[in-house]
């Protein structure tokens, strides 16, 4: 009788434990389960940043090429709709403004990939935009105190979330510096940070003055002979 009553007792204290292991997992599982559905079918985070890498302006061949890196550390899908170089110019007007670069390298498409496209929640994006820009267009003065001696060059982006709700951002990326003889010399950054694809900034020339950091677009552009 004792070693049934010991034998009883041991298979008591063998399964305990084990029963607790297993009810933990169990609501570890439920909880992760819950949360994983709470994140894909409730919570909602709408973020979508751009960040300038590259510029290049191959002067003598009118050559403009700009990489952007978009990212979606939301939880939605997020469409581009356009993306595009602008430059800052009067093109007739009595006020300088930003006007579309819409000339095209070759066979080369403006944007590749091509807009319109889909930015994946959670994803990221490299987009290369290439554009003819004669150096001529470029070294028309505009008289202003932003310009400084140079010529702004921008990016334009047109962007929409998950909401259907629409958004436009157009912000220096680079000057380019004009030479005595008012030929373009060389260029410098105009952007060292990140920028919200979900918001509506149209940013003039000088743009964003912040110090070169791990956000500075490598800038370069060869002097126009």
């Amino acid at each position: 009788m004792e070693t049934e009553t010991r034998d009883r007792t041991t298979r008591r204290a063998w399964w305990r434990p084990h029963l607790d292991i297993n009810m933990t997992v169990a609501v570890l599982a439920f909880v992760v389960s819950g949360l994983s559905f709470y994140r894909s079918y409730i919570y909602t985070k709408q973020q979508l940043d751009l960040t300038v890498t590259e510029v290049s302006y191959v002067t003598n061949q009118g050559e403009l090429y700009l990489t952007v890196a978009f990212t979606n550390s939301g939880t939605r899908d997020a469409a581009l709709l356009r993306v595009e170089p602008i430059l800052w110019s009067r093109h007739g007007k009595p006020t300088p403004e930003w006007m579309p670069i819409t000339g095209r390298i070759a066979d080369l498409p403006l944007t590749n990939p091509k807009m319109p496209m889909i930015v994946r929640a959670g994803g990221v994006e490299v987009i290369v935009v290439s554009a003819k820009l004669d150096a001529s267009d470029a070294e028309t003065p505009v008289v202003s105190a932003a310009a400084q001696g140079g010529t702004f060059l921008g990016l334009r982006v047109a962007t929409m979330n998950s909401d259907g709700n629409l958004y436009l951002v157009e912000h220096p990326v680079a000057r380019l510096r004009i030479d005595g003889q008012g030929h373009i010399s060389d260029a410098e950054a105009a952007i060292h940070k990140s920028l919200s694809g979900f918001s509506d900034l149209v940013e003039a020339p000088p743009g964003d003055r912040s110090q070169a950091n791990k956000r500075t677009p490598f800038v370069w552009a060869d002097k126009h002979y």
